[in-house]
């Protein structure tokens, strides 16, 4: 099968670039695609949210999120987003929660199915895990890492520790989009509980993951983040919340902050509320149990999808 992509960059590591080209590199393994840039000899078109040129060929769809903050122009925002989703002949949302979201606003799909993000496995288990003894002796280390905007929470994660860490446990934040202001009230324990590492690539990430017992990911109406798919496969403990989908890809052992659910209307998305670590559970999510975290499962079900509609 010769699949064209939409809106694909091999050389991005945002998450969907980089789940993409991991379940890319697994159709080609396993079942002899092949990635091209011709619509001439392409069977079909793989396209990431939304559609660079007009449908040419059958067409899967993978979803991210779809717009819903207020504080932005949504509906134009939306506007490619849903023409694309008309026009695929079968969409994959991320999560259940995706599907619901999604939906509700553009209609149900003739051919949607969720195909939750999965971990690379295979790579993962080739990475060592990162020798911090030098820097931090025999603490207890946790992590945090995203794209750093106001409703992934990272005073929330922050909060969170220091409530419920042993108190000579470290905090290790990852990625782009901090300011001095975002550590406001905080600065104490700046390098001396926590340490801001910036942007790290993957390895180094899944590296830091494997010497970790705890991965926060407090983020408000996250749809399936990979972060804490790769997290989770690394070894890592997960602390989420109930909102959104992230607690679909955490796992049964996981620690789930209650909070009221969202009725799927427009919001600020960047003025999230405060949490209350009075309402924290097990993880209650009813399909838990049942999530696969392997991306080679992911592209299983891709692969059936796009040989149905090619």
């Amino acid at each position: 099968m010769k699949i064209i992509p939409h809106s694909f960059n091999p050389s991005s590591d945002s998450g969907p670039n980089s789940f993409t080209s991991g379940l890319f590199d697994i159709l080609k393994k396993k079942y002899n695609c092949e990635i091209v840039n011709n619509y001439s000899n392409a069977d079909i078109e793989f396209c990431l949210i939304q559609e660079q040129c007009k449908k040419q060929k059958p067409r899967i769809t993978r979803l991210d999120g779809i717009y819903f903050n207020t504080l932005q122009d949504y509906k134009l925002l939306n506007d490619p987003i849903l023409r694309t989703y008309k026009d695929s002949d079968a969409v994959v949302f991320q999560s259940d929660f995706n599907r619901r979201l999604i939906e509700k606003w553009f209609g149900e799909h003739k051919f949607g199915r969720v195909i939750r993000n999965g971990a690379n496995i295979d790579k993962i288990s080739k990475i060592e895990k990162a020798n911090l003894t030098d820097q931090f002796g025999n603490r207890d280390i946790w992590i945090c890492a995203s794209s750093w905007r106001p409703h992934k929470r990272l005073k929330e994660n922050i909060k969170y520790f220091l409530n419920f860490a042993d108190s000579e446990s470290i905090l290790i934040i990852a990625g782009s989009g901090i300011t001095k202001e975002d550590f406001f009230g905080y600065e104490k324990y700046i390098n001396n509980r926590i340490f801001y590492v910036g942007h790290l690539k993957w390895e180094s990430l899944i590296s830091v993951y494997k010497a970790a017992s705890t991965f926060v990911h407090l983020a408000y109406l996250d749809h399936c983040p990979n972060v804490v798919v790769d997290a989770k496969a690394s070894g890592c403990n997960i602390v989420c919340s109930s909102s959104g989908g992230t607690m679909e890809i955490a796992g049964n052992s996981s620690i789930v902050i209650q909070e009221d659910e969202w009725d799927l209307s427009p919001i600020q998305l960047y003025n999230p509320p405060e949490l209350n670590f009075d309402n924290i559970s097990g993880n209650t999510y009813k399909k838990c149990v049942n999530i696969e975290t392997s991306i080679v499962s992911s592209a299983k079900r891709y692969y059936k999808i796009m040989e149905k509609i090619k």
